[in-house]
């Protein structure tokens, strides 16, 4: 009897994609199994491809084989106990706050010597406040201004008069406003 993992259809039946999350599956299941991670519904399902499924039997033995090897392989042994290990991390944080400061004093040390070089360097001119300087600005014309806002130096075009719709021309009449009356403009 060939069986493809349990699966109940036909593999023509199924798209070769749905027959591998299957497989995945069952091999998830199978595993929570040895691991005994399952409910017992799981449980009864997962013994009863054991009992039927030539397939699963073989997976089972094997993942049986590779659990026993797991647990058989030699623990190492640590290189240093657990205090060492612990008193070597404490040196560490001990010693970040001291490089933290040897890294300001490097930055302070910069800064002063920079500010040096510049206040005694050649061509340097004192911090002390300066007014700002604006030169002389002739007076402009009002007159001047008021004709180029009364002449703009290019025509505006003025938007077309639309006609109204008729619809909207029949309501204007029913309300007493019409466009051949004076009080519509």
């Amino acid at each position: 009897m060939t069986s493809n993992f349990g699966a109940s259809n036909d593999s023509n039946q199924q798209p070769l994609g749905a027959l591998d999350n299957l497989k995945r599956d069952r091999f998830e299941l199978l595993s929570a199994y040895l691991d005994g991670e399952v409910t017992a519904a799981e449980r009864r399902q997962v013994e009863g491809w054991l009992q039927n499924d030539p397939v699963v039997q073989r997976l089972h033995s094997r993942l049986l084989k590779l659990r026993q090897g797991m647990q058989s392989l030699p623990v190492p042994a640590p290189e240093q106990s657990a205090e060492q290990a612990a008193e070597q991390v404490f040196s560490r944080l001990s010693r970040r706050p001291k490089i933290a400061l040897a890294w300001a004093g490097v930055a302070i040390a910069a800064t002063f010597v920079g500010v040096l070089s510049n206040t005694f360097s050649p061509g340097y001119q004192s911090p002390a406040p300066q007014v700002a300087e604006f030169p002389d600005v002739p007076d402009v014309s009002t007159t001047a201004l008021m004709i180029a806002v009364d002449r703009p130096v290019i025509d505006i075009p003025k938007a077309p008069i639309s006609s109204p719709d008729l619809n909207q021309e029949d309501s204007l009449h029913e309300s007493g406003l019409s466009p051949d009356n004076d009080d519509f403009r």
